[in-house]
């Protein structure tokens, strides 16, 4: 990436002045054609307003307005589009989008200050809408001639922008300063764009638009325009900051590449001064020497005015099979005889595992799972690193009641999932990767993480940092993602040690958060509404539900964020031919869930081939703030429903209680090359729930068959 920077002569900087922003208050009559639409648009409008919203299909409403916003960019009047701002900003107060509601109600007043605020707003939304209109200048200043657009819309949006500007809302006036410009080129709508990107501290982007402005009053002998661009020029100037990088010239290094915030700086420009707007930028650098791959990287914070210059210093990458001495020793290594000296054996040894499983479940609501797997890893004891992939699929078929109740008797859907997993930890230092990828009919699931560890006190305590991602695509089962669908993201961090205590026992202790953003509501799942003088008791049958319920059938919907926590430990022992091990977690989470699951195996060696385990769990939870058993809604004189619901029985209170067992069979001595073994679990599951509206009590079985393979 190459940021040329503007070099303008002082004679032409001599008469520079800073005028600001310019003002305008003209609107338009919009042609006839765009009126039919404008009717049309306002029409849906309406209909979105008066059914979507108040059964709270706020993501069928919203769809659909951004669908016509889409439309409006075809040739839609100003206070058109302001109406659908509107509609937009009242449905992100409704599901907790402060922030864009506040921006969407801002836009709305710029281009139209008497557009209405329609009656199902929320009082939120209400408060946010009064605020912004508070804020909003209340006059606007006549354009002077020489900013007269020829095309009405271009000009409509230069108000727009002007006046968003005056309100301090930067990203608005770039947008409606863009849009215009789109139709119809002006200079001086240029210097409003260069204004707006200058408050939002992108100096690049206006001494982009500064340039072009002067090169047209320069072009049509434009002289107060040249004047006024010529001082924003002059000024940028003086605030762009600037870096140049210094490369290694010395120490063999060759095949450099360096990178700015992950775009190429090509060598002709290196020892050059780039501009730069301010802020954080990330600088990265590799190189190869002695056939050892080198790199380099930096964050740099840049402030208004700064000139930096970053001597590039490159250190050696840690390479695969490389012990922390064998890196020392390449890194003072004079020549490639000394660096071969450093590199270990080179045939260290491997170790390869392979394995293959069935899983199938099966629970009192019909639902049943099936579920075949493939594994294999790749793992060097000696040299510290590791690397495997597993392959699942999921068969499910379900009538649980909560899906009888709204759909079909009979769902089918299959589930592919992938991952892949890795570490590398030579000596005290590693760390570990995984990615997953996972596909169904209405769901998508991408997600990496990542952790950083070591060892202290001769391996007898491990920390570990990690920290990942997931990102999730919902849609709704018989449409494509394409026609529906949205996002949904996790970010996690853990932070655990595992100590050991003695030669036969050890400790693990981990805290967890879960930082979920995103509507994670099943399309699938409608709620039954209920009158306020309806009881429904616990446990209620499908048919009484489907009897009582009020005639609204709004889909589930739940908060769109969502922040847990958990502190879990462990505890193994070893006594004789027995191994205890114990685990416990404790759960809380923003949605005031507070859970606590025990855990517990003891595995006995019957022969030396052969081990046996009982297992037992117990789990018990508090329900969701938001979670009832039956969920009233009131019809007349206006449709009202709770903002969260749902018949996830997940989210109720309920205890659950697993007791089973497992089995593994070495089919081949320890000291065997080749070494195989048979796995096999089986638990049964029975849970009570104390406060569901179609299910009382579950009882699952489920358990696993497994064949394992592993070689050198």
């Amino acid at each position: 990436m190459v940021i040329r920077v503007i070099r303008l002569s002082r004679r032409s900087m001599a008469l520079a002045a800073l005028l600001g922003l310019f003002l305008a208050s003209f609107l338009v009559a919009p042609p006839a054609a765009a009126a039919g639409s404008d009717v049309a648009v306002s029409n849906s409008v309406q209909s979105i307003l008066a059914n979507d919203v108040p059964n709270a299909n706020y993501g069928d409403a919203r769809r659909k307005l951004k669908a016509l916003a889409e439309k409006c960019k075809r040739g839609c009047s100003p206070q058109t589009v302001a109406k659908i701002d509107v509609a937009l900003a009242v449905v992100a107060a409704q599901i907790g989008q402060t922030e864009e509601a506040k921006a969407l109600f801002a836009g709305a007043i710029a281009l139209d200050r008497n557009v209405d605020l329609p009656g199902v707003a929320s009082p939120a939304a209400t408060a946010m809408y009064t605020e912004a209109k508070t804020a909003a200048p209340t006059t606007k200043a006549p354009l002077p001639a020489a900013l007269e657009n020829k095309d009405k819309r271009a000009a409509e949006l230069v108000v727009a922008a002007t006046t968003a500007a005056l309100a301090g809302n930067s990203d608005v006036c770039i947008q409606k300063a863009t849009e215009s410009l789109a139709i119809e080129e002006q200079p001086r709508t240029r210097l409003i764009l260069a204004g707006c990107d200058q408050n939002a501290g992108k100096l690049l982007d206006a001494l982009r638009e500064s340039k072009k402005a002067l090169e047209a009053g320069i072009q049509k002998r434009d002289v107060p325009l040249a004047r006024e661009a010529a001082g924003r020029v002059e000024e940028l100037l003086k605030r762009v900051p600037h870096v140049t990088f210094a490369p290694p010239t010395t120490g063999g290094v060759t095949e450099i590449k360096t990178t700015f915030d992950d775009k190429p700086v090509p060598p002709e420009s290196w020892n050059k001064p780039f501009s730069v707007d301010p802020g954080t930028h990330k600088i990265h650098a590799e190189g190869m020497a002695n056939n050892i791959k080198l790199v380099f990287d930096q964050s740099l914070e840049f402030k208004d005015t700064q000139s930096l210059t970053v001597r590039i210093t490159l250190k050696p990458e840690s390479p695969k099979f490389l012990t922390e001495g064998q890196m020392i020793c390449m890194r003072t290594a004079q020549s490639q005889d000394e660096v071969a000296k450093c590199l270990p054996d080179p045939k260290p040894p491997i170790v390869v595992r392979v394995g293959v499983a069935m899983s199938a479940y099966g629970d009192t609501t019909a639902t049943r799972v099936y579920s075949p797997s493939l594994s294999a890893a790749v793992t060097s004891p000696t040299a510290g690193w590791n690397v495997g992939a597993s392959y699942l699929i999921d068969v499910v078929s379900s009538a649980s009641p909560d899906i009888v109740s709204t759909a079909s008797r009979n769902f089918h859907d299959t589930r592919h999932a992938v991952s892949v997993r890795g570490g590398y930890k030579p000596a005290r230092f590693g760390f570990d990767a995984a990615a997953s990828y996972s596909a169904e009919s209405d769901y998508i699931s991408r997600s990496a993480h990542i952790g950083v560890l070591g060892d202290f006190a001769n391996k007898q305590f491990s920390p570990r940092l990690g920290l990942g991602h997931t990102s999730d695509t919902l849609g709704r089962a018989g449409q494509g993602f394409n026609d529906y669908s949205h996002g949904f993201s996790i970010n996690d961090i853990d932070l655990g040690a595992t100590f050991v205590l003695s030669a036969k026992s050890i400790a693990a202790i981990g805290l967890s958060g879960a930082f979920e953003r995103g509507d994670q509501s099943k399309s699938y799942r409608l709620i039954p509404m209920f009158g306020n003088d309806v009881n429904v008791p616990l446990a209620a049958s499908v048919s009484s539900v489907n009897a009582n319920r009020l005639p609204l059938r709004p889909y589930e919907q739940l908060p769109l964020a969502r922040d847990r926590y958990a502190l879990a430990g462990l505890y193994a022992t070893r006594a004789g031919r027995a191994t205890l091990r114990v685990e416990e977690r404790i759960y809380r989470d923003s949605w005031a869930v507070l859970a606590s699951t025990t855990d517990a195996r003891y595995i006995y060696d019957l022969t030396p081939r052969l081990s046996v385990w009982p297992h037992a769990r117990l789990h018990a939870q508090t329900g969701a703030s938001f979670y009832e058993r039956a969920y009233h809604a009131e019809i007349a004189p206006v449709v009202q429903v709770p903002t969260y619901r749902t018949t996830d029985r997940e989210l109720s209170p309920f205890l659950a209680v697993t007791l089973g067992g497992g089995a593994r069979l070495n089919l081949s001595p320890p000291s065997a090359r080749f070494r195989y073994a048979l796995t096999a679990t089986g638990d049964a599951l029975g849970a009570r729930y104390l406060n569901a509206v179609y299910i009382r009590d579950r009882i699952a079985i489920y358990g696993s068959l497994g064949f394992e393979a592993e070689f050198e």
